[in-house]
């Protein structure tokens, strides 16, 4: 008996492996061959959650939801649709890069939920639990693996005009670059220079972080944990986080030095 239930385990298993797999493969077939019904249906969710609110009891719940579902749906399809262009580098983002940007979008959700169903301890366990978990993922990120500044968003959203008509042409006979009519910007807007088109808040757009620069951002990175562990030591109403708060965040931009050093992300990151 106990082998017969093994074997039909197993079996139900497959097949249910089986479908999954073939609805992934329909999914990204029907995201690739629709970019504007894709675009439409991420629209029409992110408006679903403005209408939502006010007009429905426990409305904030819901609708941070639905807004939540909809920046997710709309990040999982830039995924799949930033595999099907030749101009995007492979592998572009890292795991972490992409688990970090899943956390910022749901973490308002989280939080939301966690106070309407648990109350304010349950909030502030979750809060201080996504803070951890994001710290010690940037931490990681910057130690071990780009070493970079981590701009916000981690992970940029996909230019999908990318996808309706290509930018530049390779000439078959002189094999010369040029960018096609349709591609090009108004004549006021122009540069006359070749669009690149890898995204530059990537990790690889990005200048290693050396000496002083490393420990700013490392500061910066740290200093959501030590404000709630300063709010824990001496409450929501002591000025005593903020200004601790403060003093990282100051320590962390003196070490970072002057702007004309840093790239276009960089400066905009801690104007930010």
């Amino acid at each position: 008996k106990l082998i017969l239930l093994d074997s039909l385990l197993q079996e139900m298993s497959d097949y249910m492996g089986e479908k999954l797999n073939h609805a992934i493969t329909s999914y990204k077939r029907w995201v690739t061959s629709n970019p504007h019904l894709v675009g439409d249906s991420e629209s029409i969710l992110k408006w679903c959650s403005y209408l939502v609110a006010g007009y429905v009891n426990k409305s904030v719940v819901l609708s941070e939801l639905l807004f939540s579902a909809a920046n997710l749906v709309t990040f999982l399809n830039d995924r799949i649709l930033a595999g099907t262009l030749a101009t995007l580098k492979e592998n572009q983002y890292s795991s972490i890069e992409h688990i970090l940007s899943v956390i910022e979008m749901v973490e308002v959700f989280l939080e939301i939920a966690a106070f309407r169903f648990g109350g304010p301890t349950t909030k502030w366990a979750v809060i201080v639990a996504i803070q951890v978990l994001k710290t010690t993922l940037r931490v990681v990120l910057l130690l071990k693996h780009s070493g970079c500044m981590l701009v916000h968003p981690v992970v940029s959203a996909l230019d999908r005009t990318l996808l309706t008509a290509p930018l530049l042409e390779n000439q078959q006979r002189s094999g010369r670059v040029i960018r096609k009519l349709e591609g090009a910007p108004p004549s006021f807007a122009r540069d006359w220079n070749l669009p690149t088109n890898v995204n530059s808040n990537s990790s690889s757009a990005l200048a290693k972080l050396q000496g002083n620069r490393k420990i700013g951002e490392l500061l910066h990175i740290l200093q959501p944990i030590a404000h709630l562990l300063a709010l824990g030591v001496f409450g929501e109403k002591s000025w005593k986080p903020f200004l601790l708060s403060l003093a990282m965040d100051c320590s962390s931009q003196t070490l970072h030095g002057s702007s004309e050093s840093m790239t276009e992300a960089e400066c905009k990151e801690i104007i930010r």
